[in-house]
């Protein structure tokens, strides 16, 4: 990873943690665990990025917090301890990588249609839709089946093909911009689609459409979910840091 994705990635969480101009010196900056004293924040959230921790929250949170390592901190069960007499509930812990390189991948159809996506996400449980919110993204992507999509020919008639728009949508990708820098990844692929690439492929599709905007792809992985990590490691995404979360009373 180039030094300039390295800074470009440090600005972009100074500024969405707060931190950026502020006398903590900020994220930008590098340097020792951050705090960031949020008193009505309804989070404690532990986030580090390249070896650099910020902890934000109440301050009753930080106090209980300040004898803990960042390893410490970086575990669920630590954050869910360290509030449990606020109603802890978790949010979730996530593993944080980047990548600035272009991914070489297969040329298959794909479109942008509002059908395609919402007939991708009706193929979906609801839980992999939610986490995903596919349908929510401005940048999207869906991989195309087109045998799917191509009528039987008439007799005595060639088969044309399919309408570039048409066929069974197998994996879509898209991203959220955060910060003006960060291009937010999500991918989502139909069930009978798994095991065979096409989350991968779509992953890569989205990842070099961000780099053509002049953003930094994010991938962000649930420490528990094995497959999107796996999909950030073919595509040479490099891992730099955690997030965890807690929800509070």
């Amino acid at each position: 990873m180039r030094s300039s994705t390295e800074q470009t990635i440090r600005h972009a969480w100074a500024q969405l943690l707060g931190t950026e101009g502020s006398p903590l010196q900020g994220l930008a900056e590098g340097g020792e665990r951050l705090v960031r004293v949020q008193e009505a924040a309804d989070t404690v959230s532990f986030v580090r990025l390249f070896g650099q921790g910020v902890l934000s929250g109440p301050q009753w949170a930080l106090d209980r917090a300040a004898d803990h390592t960042d390893d410490e901190l970086a575990l669920l069960p630590v954050l869910m301890g360290l509030a449990s007499d606020h109603d802890a509930r978790p949010l979730g812990a996530a593993e944080l990588s980047y990548t600035d390189a272009p991914v070489e991948h297969a040329d298959l159809p794909t479109t942008q249609d509002e059908d395609a996506v919402a007939a991708l996400e009706a193929a979906c449980s609801r839980e992999d839709v939610d986490e995903v919110s596919l349908g929510s993204m401005s940048h999207r992507w869906v991989i195309l089946d087109r045998r799917a999509g191509e009528a039987e020919p008439s007799e005595g008639k060639e088969p044309s093909g399919a309408d570039p728009a048409s066929g069974e949508p197998l994996a879509g990708a898209g991203y959220v911009v955060w910060a003006d820098r960060l291009a937010h990844m999500g991918v989502l692929t139909s069930p009978h689609a798994r095991g065979r690439g096409y989350g991968v492929l779509a992953a890569a599709v989205g990842t070099n459409a961000a780099l053509t905007a002049g953003l930094v792809p994010q991938w962000r992985a649930r420490w528990d979910n094995e497959a999107s990590k796996r999909v950030a490691q073919v595509l040479d995404y490099e891992l730099v840091g955690t997030q965890t979360t807690v929800f509070i009373s």
